[in-house]
């Protein structure tokens, strides 16, 4: 701190470093510091003396930033380790030169830099780029993709396997828990490794939740997307299995009961058998878990397309060839064939696999109308600024904003008709031209609204095109 106060800077260089005893002088000149956010340097020496204790650990936590000058590779690598071990933090750490090799290795991510020193660091390191302007992107926008596709792929896996294993519980309750299968064995092994596999993968690998000039310029985005509890956490786990065990009982019970007819259902006598009512409860759940998977989608291209309508006909091709194989497959013989004729199975297979669909649609859609998160309202921007780039609508800066804006608006010129119109009956005895005058006057102020009204929209465009909650933004 400047102004007339010893910094703790010169403190620090002045406290004696050659034993450890200096550790209690330094961290008695230190911790007093820190309520004011200040930045901590430290030298080689130094760090002799406090590599050792948990008071300096504690005090790193605290400070802003804590500047190590001059160390040793041990050193470096000593400190990344230590900080990993005594606060449980994920670290990353990035150098050029071969004396950071060990920092690098010792972190949980490493990044190298390619530069006049060589690429031993690069060598080391999970990524290497060319400058170090670069690390902004690889945690700004691709962190943030790559912890977004995670999340939902790990909650999708356990999503869909929720979904087949709490088909077989409620089956139970029917067959006496008697170990009687429900899905035919050789459909049911393809479901996780054939049939809803593919589509996962590629959104684990392509899919995109906000564009890259959003993440890069708004900082708040990569916090709202890596905030605990957000994308993944326990409860986010609980709610997809939840979510799970509903579809499911009502894919089930809707199927088993529409099916369940007690009579004839075929126009030669037939009825429904246990294996053409469990194919048909199949079906709905490989197109709902298919469908389901669309939901979480943030950006579709034709890769999308083909793996999403491939596992489908892949699906389909499959049921075929174990419906004409007597010999292999006598179970499921012919099954599929009357199962496509009877129309009482699509009308069953429309009803179960839509209602947990649109279920899931109704409560997206409120949440995000009435309970919209930051991600949610970013989303719309970038959604709406695509559409004007397009030419689809005219740019607005996102329509529940600008509802609200005008609300406000038509409230405020309410009020002042109101008053004018008091002071017009207050004054009825006074000439026309008072009246003359007070529309007039109403007439400017509607003018000025609409002129207020275009000023917010363009302030609104600036700051969306700077840092979002920024001093830059709200300047503009």
């Amino acid at each position: 701190e400047g102004g007339g106060e010893n910094s703790a800077l010169g403190k620090i260089s002045e406290a004696p470093s050659t034993e450890y005893e200096a550790d209690s002088t330094l961290l008695e000149t230190i911790f007093p510091c820190l309520k004011k956010e200040q930045e901590v340097r430290l030298d080689k020496k130094d760090l002799d003396a406090l590599l050792l204790k948990e008071d300096f650990f504690e005090l790193a936590a605290k400070c802003k930033s804590v500047i190590a000058c001059r160390c040793t590779p041990l050193q470096k690598a000593w400190i990344v380790e230590e900080m990993k071990k005594r606060t449980g933090a994920v670290c990353l750490a990035i150098g050029d030169g071969g004396n950071d090799e060990p920092m690098i290795k010792k972190a949980n991510v490493g990044v190298g830099i390619v530069g006049e020193e060589g690429s031993a660091a690069a060598q080391a390191a999970d990524y290497a780029f060319g400058q170090f302007r670069y690390l902004h992107t690889l945690l700004f926008v691709h962190g943030a993709w790559s912890y977004e596709r995670i999340s939902i792929m790990v909650l999708y896996i356990f999503y869909k396997t929720a979904i087949a294993a709490t088909t077989l519980f409620f089956f139970g309750f029917f067959s006496g828990f008697s170990g009687q299968q429900l899905f035919n064995i050789w459909i049911y092994t393809f479901y996780n490794a054939v049939f809803t596999a593919l589509p996962i993968i590629v959104v684990a690998v392509l899919d995109q939740g906000l564009d890259a000039d959003t993440l890069e310029n708004i900082p708040k985005a990569y916090r709202s997307i890596i905030s605990r509890g957000q994308l993944f956490g326990t409860r986010i786990f609980f709610r997809w299995i939840m979510n799970a065990v509903v579809h499911t009982a009502i894919v089930f019970f809707t199927a088993f009961w529409c099916l369940d007819t007690n009579g004839i259902s075929f126009p030669n006598g037939q009825v429904h058998g246990l294996w053409m009512t469990s194919s048909t409860i199949f079906a709905i759940c490989i197109v709902m878990v298919s469908f389901r998977l669309t939901f979480e989608m943030r950006s579709i291209t034709w890769i999308h397309h083909f793996f999403f309508w491939g596992s489908l006909a892949v699906f389909i091709l499959i049921s075929i060839g174990l419906n004409v194989l007597p010999t292999f497959n006598p179970d499921l013989f012919a099954v599929i064939f009357a199962m496509w004729r009877n129309p009482q199975a699509w009308l069953t297979a429309i009803l179960a696999g839509s209602l947990p669909l649109l279920l899931d649609l109704a409560i997206r859609g409120v949440q995000i109308e009435l309970f919209p998160s930051y991600m949610d309202l970013l989303r719309e921007r970038c959604l709406m600024r695509e559409q004007y780039q397009k030419g689809e609508e005219t740019f607005r800066f996102a329509p529940r904003h600008t509802r609200a804006q005008e609300k406000k608006h038509k409230e405020g010129v309410q009020v002042i008709k109101a008053k004018l119109g008091e002071a017009e009956g207050r004054k009825d005895s006074q000439s026309t031209t008072k009246k003359s005058s007070v529309d007039a006057l109403v007439n400017t102020l509607l003018r000025w609204r609409d002129l207020t009204g275009a000023v917010l929209d363009a302030t609104e465009e600036a700051a969306d095109a700077l840092v979002m909650d920024s001093g830059e933004g709200k300047t503009a």
